[in-house]
């Protein structure tokens, strides 16, 4: 029983490492277009170059991994 708690909180660590990292990268993202002077124009582009479609895939992949326990 024990052995299931452990595995399944060093999965909803992980889960949480993932996302911070992401949000790490972003916030850097971020800054480099604050810095460039045309931050508007920059984050359009970077955004116009990652389309949705990966984001869907990653909230798939987020949906599979968390469970709704009643």
């Amino acid at each position: 029983m024990d052995e299931d708690l452990i595995k399944q909180i060093i999965g909803e660590i992980k889960i949480l490492q993932e996302r911070l990292d992401g949000i790490e990268k972003e916030q850097r993202n971020i800054r480099e277009d604050i810095l460039s002077g045309n931050p508007k124009e920059r984050m359009q582009k970077r955004l116009l170059e990652h389309p949705k479609d990966n984001s869907i895939i990653k909230k798939e992949k987020i949906s599979k991994n968390i469970k709704i326990e009643i």
